[in-house]
């Protein structure tokens, strides 16, 4: 699936590499000197990954956050916002890809989870937007081989690419 994305990601790109370096060959060029007031984008230290998991529906919500060991506080706090329709409860399955073990910390909004990684996945339950991205950082010490970590989506197991001290994988995940 990865490789799908990728593929398509790529033919995308240059299909809009092809079109606009032929729409810009009669363009005048740029002038010498030219000021902008955007800030450039932010850095991105680590890859971005693209997956579909499996929601938790709204009536199920609250059991699945108090048998998730999240506090009475955070539990009202996220029924509060799936109630608003702010955001969505997914459940995403962590597993240990590398054979390594490990930890990672998986964060999505004000919520921070460590999962400890091993041949079975373990579920973690994050409060998301409709399509919302959860940061995936090292939380142990991830070696000389980085800490290869794995999900299960909807369309079934995927794995990620290992992140290395001081990265953090981005995951951008559709709530279905």
């Amino acid at each position: 699936m990865v490789m799908t994305i990728a593929g398509i990601s790529l033919l995308a790109g240059g299909g809009f590499w092809l079109n606009s370096a032929g729409q810009n060959a009669a363009s005048p060029p740029p002038p010498a000197m030219q000021r902008t007031t955007e800030s450039p984008p932010p850095t991105h230290n680590g890859p971005q990954i693209a997956g579909a998991f499996a929601l938790i529906a709204p009536e199920h919500a609250a059991r699945a956050l108090r048998d998730a060991g999240y506090s009475p506080s955070d539990q009202a706090r996220i029924l509060a916002g799936i109630k608003r329709k702010e955001y969505r409860l997914v459940n995403l399955p962590f597993f240990d890809a590398g054979g390594h073990g490990g930890a990672v910390s998986v964060q999505s909004g004000p919520v921070t989870r460590i999962v400890p990684l091993s041949q079975k996945p373990v579920s973690v339950l994050l409060p998301i937007l409709v399509s919302g991205e959860v940061q995936v950082n090292p939380a142990s010490d991830p070696g000389m081989a980085g800490i290869a970590a794995g999900a299960l989506t909807i369309l079934g197991p995927m794995e990620l690419p290992a992140i290395h001290r001081d990265e953090y994988l981005t995951l951008t995940v559709i709530a279905q």
